[in-house]
Formats: structure tokens, C-alpha cells, sequence
């Protein structure tokens, strides 16, 4: 686990999370989870590749998804529709573009994938036996887990 490049990623969600949102968000206490990954009912994966190999994972219930399109469009969000699920494939880009940008400033080479956004009940996510470190982000919609699992290449 590199573990310098985890906190772009929580401090880009966080910065991303309080512009859309217009409001504070608070980070819970971190903790490291062996993989397989449970959703909580929406995930949105982003693989990243070049110098460091892994995956970040977005996860929160189908209400805070909702409620966070809703915010984000300001509009009534109340299925994950195309306009929801594209909303929420964006916020997942622009939290991991900002972190693999501030990355890429101080050096090192990584890529991302365009996000991948999973829906469904009992889903687990396999993250091929990486070790992940997960930030609960609180936010006035629900609560957005942010789940990072790199390895050095």
C-alpha cells in the first residue's frame, strides 16, 4: 500500500464533496480493511494505473446517491436513472482527477480509467487481495466511503 497517495484522494473527495454540496464535510477515523469490499448499495470504481496500480472506490446507500444527484442537478433525483448514474460517474471522476493531479504535480506517473458505476444489493467488490484504507466522509446527504487500494508497480 503506498500509503502517500491516500490522502489526495480523501482530501479531493472532501474539497469536490464541500463545492457541490455547499457545506462541510467531516472525515471519520481511517481504517484499513483486507479486501473483498461490500457495497453499501452504489459504488462508483475508478482503476488507476502508471506507477501505482489499484482502485478507488466511492460507495454510499442508493438514498445518499440520490440525494447527491438530486443536489447536484437541483433537481428531483428519485431512481438512479441516466441522469443520476452520469452525475455520479462525474463526481467519482473530477474526486479522483483532482487527487491523481496533485499526484502527477509532485512526480510520479498514474493514469485513471473513466468510473464504473455498480448498483444492487448484497454486491461485493473484489479488490485482488489489496489492502484498502477506508475514510468515511459525512456529508448533509449521507455518508460517501471513500475506499483506496494501490500497490507500487
Amino acid at each position: 500500500m503506498r500509503y502517500d497517495f491516500v490522502n489526495p484522494f480523501v482530501s479531493s473527495a472532501r474539497e469536490i464533496l464541500e463545492e457541490v454540496l455547499s457545506g462541510r464535510i467531516d472525515a471519520g477515523k481511517i481504517r484499513l480493511s483486507p479486501a473483498p469490499v461490500s457495497s453499501r448499495g452504489v459504488t462508483a470504481i475508478v482503476g488507476v494505473t502508471g506507477e501505482g496500480e489499484g482502485r478507488v472506490l466511492f460507495d454510499m446507500s442508493r438514498e445518499t446517491a440520490l440525494a447527491i444527484a438530486t443536489e447536484m442537478n437541483q433537481e428531483a433525483q428519485t431512481d438512479l436513472g441516466i441522469l443520476a448514474k452520469d452525475t455520479l460517474s462525474e463526481l467519482a471522476s473530477m474526486m479522483t482527477g483532482r487527487a491523481i493531479t496533485v499526484l502527477n504535480d509532485r512526480g510520479h506517473h498514474l493514469r485513471v480509467s473513466p468510473p464504473t458505476l455498480i448498483a444492487g444489493d448484497n454486491v461485493t467488490i473484489s479488490n485482488s487481495e489489496l489492502e484498502t484504507l477506508v475514510v468515511p466522509l459525512s456529508t448533509s446527504c449521507g455518508e460517501v466511503i471513500v475506499n483506496v487500494a494501490m500497490e507500487t508497480v
